[in-house]
């Protein structure tokens, strides 16, 4: 995922050192304040010419330094809009403090101290925004992402890792809880396959979730005269598996737990959103001329995943997306033991076909999903456990590619350490 954020709120540093006025004069001019060094800036009050910060904040420049801090100060807080009230508080106070050190005659150097932390502070957090932008964080290797920090980050996450029990190592521990429980909207209703889970413990978690109802199948009336020649369900079964990959990646990207139009209507999305996004991940199931036929699983998956890439072109989705897909695709795949033996499959074509049933602009579709269920209802239990088990090796084949992966691309960064 490529980061878009707001530019955090800012406390500015409550003055701005100009830059010296173009000219072509050559010649080097000396500080007015420490009259050794080639000065760099002009006081923006009094014109002097300095050569640094330590110049402008110099005992003998106070006249000017001193007001000129408060007037900006008071300035940066009446007029920036991102400041919130907070900040506003926060400089105030130091302002205060600062009136009152000086009344008092005493020092204002721990004033000063705390305007350059909060510059550096400022400056640590753009500086970190510009290196993020384009970065997807999904991706990004977490060292990689460490050294991203800044280096005072760096210093305090190992200070926390080191010493567990400290308070900025909980105070780390309770930003990563409420990033985790504030990670999106948990969905108020689970979609209609996860009460099909065939693990008891998982079974037990959604006990007191809601859950959509199942989506009925197409009625056994719309199917009577549809007469698919012998054999031709077999055939259609990867292009079957390619619309319940589809179906499935379209639900989840929308957070819909079904197609039912109650769903879709507290969505924020349209039925014709839904219709042009399945269209462009299946074109075959829209085309009333297409021929296409998938042979195997491989080509059904991959066909809806380079689809899924070209949407995602700038930042490539992460495998683990297609792992949950065909983590999921099992269940629709398992046959029942009673009779008929349809796998939940059939649910998928019909809430499909509730889709486009309405308007007539969908009719060739429907024609089409009608025939696909028709077919496919020659498939034997057996063939569809076949099928369900060819899923699963597959899934267990790209679950140790990608830890190969991960074994290799630690094994680089340990050589690359010992380098």
């Amino acid at each position: 995922m490529s980061i878009k954020q707001p530019k955090p709120l800012q406390i500015r540093l409550p003055f701005s050192v100009p830059k010296p006025n173009k000219s072509t004069n050559t010649e080097s001019k000396i500080c007015g304040i420490c009259r050794k060094n080639e000065s760099r800036y002009t006081c923006p009050r009094c014109n002097i010419l300095y050569c640094s910060l330590d110049c402008f904040r110099d005992e003998a420049h106070t006249q000017c330094s001193e007001p000129f801090y408060k007037s900006t100060v008071l300035s940066s807080i009446a007029t920036d809009p991102k400041v919130g009230m907070d900040e506003k508080k926060n400089m105030i106070d130091l302002l205060k403090r600062f009136e009152e050190a000086q009344a008092e005659g005493e020092n204002s150097e721990d004033f000063l101290k705390q305007l350059e932390e909060l510059e550096k502070e400022e400056e640590d957090q753009d500086e970190l925004l510009e290196k993020l932008q384009g970065i997807d964080l999904d991706e990004i290797d977490s060292n990689q992402l460490f050294h991203l920090l800044p280096q005072q980050h760096r210093d305090a996450f190992l200070s926390a890792l080191k010493d567990p029990e400290s308070a900025e190592a909980k105070i780390l521990l309770e930003q990563a809880t409420q990033s985790d429980e504030n990670q999106g909207d948990v969905p108020k209703v689970l979609p209609w396959w996860e009460d099909q889970l065939e693990d008891e413990e998982e079974q037990d978690e959604l006990s007191n979730v809601n859950v959509a109802s199942i989506p009925d199948t197409i009625p056994d009336g719309t199917l009577h005269d549809i007469s698919p020649p012998e054999g031709v369900g077999n055939k259609l079964v990867y292009n079957a598996i390619a619309i319940c990959i589809a179906y499935l990646h379209t639900l989840l990207s929308f957070r819909l737990p079904s197609l039912s139009p109650e769903y879709i209507q507290d969505a924020d999305v349209t039925v014709q959103e839904i219709k042009e996004y399945i269209g462009q991940l299946i074109p075959f199931l829209i085309d009333q001329k297409s021929t296409v036929r998938y042979e195997n699983l491989s080509s059904a998956w991959g066909s809806i995943w380079d689809k899924i890439n070209q949407e995602h072109s700038s930042n490539q989705p992460n495998t683990k997306a297609l792992q949950h897909l065909l983590t999921i695709l099992p269940i629709l795949l398992h046959p029942p033991i009673t009779t008929p033996s349809h796998p939940k499959l059939f649910n998928v074509l019909g809430d499909l076909y509730n889709l486009y049933k309405i308007p007539k602009a969908g009719a060739a579709v429907t024609k089409k999903l009608a025939f696909y269920t028709k077919a496919l209802r020659s498939v034997s239990r057996s063939e569809w456990l076949t099928l369900k088990k060819s899923v699963e090796n597959e899934l267990h084949k790209l679950e140790d590619q990608d830890e190969d992966h991960n074994n290799k691309n630690n094994d680089n960064k340990r050589e690359n350490l010992l380098l």
